[in-house]
């Protein structure tokens, strides 16, 4: 199954591309700057900082890992090349895709919250306060099913573009035909690559289980023992999960890992190679 087999992918590529963790590295760094207590008048600036840099480093990281699954091998400079060819692209994406999300929000939401204005507001009769509850029910369920759906057709987003040189709308149209034509396989890894990422131990929360008697650390609120073991551990485990998401894409693309071509395996010691 391409599910499974992407995670032993991410494995692979992770042990013979150990550079993988530089790049796995920037991107916990700019998860940990996010939840810096800058202040009020600093962090928009800071916000705007991090939604300028991301698409840099997630465009390298992407790059780094599509070689690596694909070719066996990968290089920092892989990374720079990546990053820049795909940053326009990637930065269009992701303000694209938090605006789709905020109207999409606000638009279940609104759905959600006129049906109790009308029970508040209006003396409706037993029939009309029936209609009222099942639409208020339609619409949450609509919530808690609509943005699920949303993130599950799209999650391909970002590989589209920097594995296929995809637009934004090209990547967009790409996303929802593989996973409309893998949909049990995609629903399948997807549950499992979340339940995998949420055994992971993000950077947030080891920051917050900080122990009160270890000296704390400038912004980050924690001791620096935390704070290094909270990079180390999110870094390793992260990039694995990243690069294994990279990999599934490529499967599901069509795309075959190097380890798996028959040109590429290993040879027996004492084999000769003829023409």
């Amino acid at each position: 199954m391409a599910a499974l087999e992407s995670f032993r992918d991410g494995w692979t590529a992770l042990s013979t591309t150990p550079t993988l963790l530089v790049a796995g590295g920037l991107l916990v760094a700019l998860s940990l700057a996010g939840v810096l207590d800058f202040g009020p008048e600093t962090e928009p600036i800071v916000a705007l900082g991090l939604l300028l840099t991301f698409p840099f480093v997630l465009g390298g990281f992407l790059g780094m890992a599509v070689a690596a699954v694909r070719d066996g091998e990968s290089s920092l400079a892989t990374f720079v090349r990546a990053g820049v060819a795909n940053y326009s692209r990637l930065l269009a994406a992701t303000v694209l895709f938090v605006a789709g999300l905020v109207a999409l929000f606000t638009v279940l939401f609104a759905l959600t919250l006129v049906p109790l204005v009308l029970l508040v507001l209006v003396d409706m009769g037993d029939a009309a306060l029936v209609g009222a509850g099942i639409t208020f029910a339609l619409s949450v369920l609509a919530t808690l099913l609509g943005i699920p759906t949303v993130l599950l057709f799209v999650q391909f987003l970002a590989p589209a573009i920097v594995a296929e040189d995809r637009s934004v709308a090209g990547a967009v149209r790409r996303s929802v035909a593989l996973v409309r034509h893998n949909l049990g396989s995609v629903v399948g890894f997807t549950l499992l690559w979340v339940f995998v990422v949420s055994l992971v131990p993000h950077p947030e929360v080891l920051l917050e289980v900080s122990p009160t008697w270890l000296p704390a650390t400038p912004y980050f609120g924690a001791s620096t023992l935390v704070v290094a073991v909270a990079s180390v551990l999110s870094t390793a485990a992260l990039t694995y999960c990243y690069t294994v998401h990279a990999a599934y894409f490529l499967r599901l693309a069509g795309g075959q890992p190097a380890w798996t071509r028959q040109s590429d395996r290993p040879k027996p010691a004492g084999t000769v190679e003829t023409q």
